[in-house]
């Protein structure tokens, strides 16, 4: 700072000075031009003429020069500008996830295992030692007086002993026949049978059947399972039959074709069951039941029925559900029209019963009503 102030300094006081100096050379030269005379010399020139010289005054003109007037220069030294950026670091938020340990257990299985008692009959071994018969024969010693004496010694035989052989016998293996038990219970499960002749079916069914025993000692149903069931039967004219073969047994049902009732019913059924609904009691169960027309249904229909239970004598019963069936007229291999079994048709009694009640209630509601009326008006006479 201090070196830029003095040199602009003497540089003002130079330019001040030769200011001054020119306005006094101008003020100087103003003075003179005002007191000297214009002079015009004339000359006499006998017999000749000359021609005047107007000599015209000089005039100094004396040109100012414009004062200039130089602004003192300022030097304004500007300060650097200090920026300061302050850099805020970017906030990083870390989360850190703790890893996620998924730990399956394993089921824990629990494996029962029975060993059947191992019986092992090991028959007693005899050993027959026969007796050791040893015989030493001593020779009688003869002596003899003469000497020298002699004497004669006789070496008794070797007995050898014979150990007989050790006969072993071995006892084959006891065959256990496995008891029968009962089969783990099943859903009913619908399954769809039909018995053809020539290509033209004279019986279709479809149902789901349980054998029921309920007895004094089993309570429990052996369920016909479609998968493991085959079909056999015959068609005729009049009558049909369809069996239901499984591995425990089987159900026949027999159809018949009234011409006189105008009904297909089925005549009877049977059953045959060979089954231990309790661990190590395989019995058998029989019965046949020859209601009358069971499953009826019109020639064309289709009978039909959700539940039904047939009863088989002898604490059995078969418990048909989802029950669709149909003998002879079978159209385009497919059921008629249903006809539905009483516990499936609509009861209109009830609905009939609140509706009569209805209007017994409005019709004794009137009479009261128009008594009730007639009394008000009994009083008054018409004018």
């Amino acid at each position: 700072m201090k070196r830029g102030v003095v040199p602009s300094a003497i540089f003002f006081m130079v330019i001040a000075l030769t200011i001054a100096e020119y306005n006094s050379a101008f003020h100087d030269s103003s003075k003179q031009m005002g007191s000297a005379p214009n002079t015009v010399s004339l000359s006499t020139t006998t017999n000749t003429t000359e021609p005047t010289t107007n000599t015209p005054p000089t005039t100094t003109n004396t040109t100012t020069p414009p004062t200039t007037t130089t602004p003192p220069t300022t030097t304004t030294t500007t300060p650097p500008t200090t920026t300061t950026t302050t850099t805020t670091p970017p906030t990083t938020t870390t989360t850190t996830t703790p890893p996620t340990t998924t730990t399956t257990t394993p089921p824990t299985t629990t494996t029962t295992t029975t060993t059947p008692p191992t019986t092992t009959t090991t028959p007693p071994t005899t050993t027959t030692t026969p007796p050791t018969t040893t015989t030493t024969t001593t020779p009688p010693t003869t002596t003899t007086t003469t000497t020298p004496p002699t004497t004669t010694t006789t070496t008794p035989p070797t007995t050898t002993t014979t150990t007989p052989p050790t006969t072993t016998t071995t006892t084959p293996p006891t065959t256990t026949t496995p008891i029968p038990s009962p089969t783990p219970a099943t859903n009913m499960t619908q399954g769809k049978y039909n018995v053809s002749l020539d290509g033209k079916l004279c019986i279709l069914v479809k149902f789901a059947v349980g054998i029921r025993v309920n007895n004094s000692e089993v309570n429990d149903v052996f369920i016909v399972q479609p998968s493991k069931t085959s079909t056999s039967g015959e068609c005729g004219d009049k009558t049909a039959t369809l069996n239901l073969v499984f591995d425990e047994g089987q159900i026949t049902l027999k159809f018949l074709n009234n011409d006189t009732t105008k009904n297909i019913y089925v005549e009877y059924v049977s059953y045959d069951l060979i089954y231990a609904f309790k661990t190590g009691e395989l019995k058998e169960y029989t019965g046949t039941n020859r209601s009358v027309e069971l499953f009826k249904a019109t020639p064309g229909h289709s009978y039909s029925c959700k539940s039904q239970t047939l009863y088989m004598g002898s604490g059995v019963s078969l418990d048909f559900t989802q029950s669709r069936m149909q003998a002879f007229n079978i159209k385009n291999t497919d059921f008629g029209e249903a006809d539905l079994c009483k516990a499936d048709q609509p009861d209109y009694r009830v609905p009939l019963a609140v509706g009569i009640i209805l209007i017994i209630l409005i019709v004794i509601v009137v009479i009261a009503y128009l008594l009730s009326r007639k009394r008000r008006t009994g009083g008054y006479q018409s004018l």
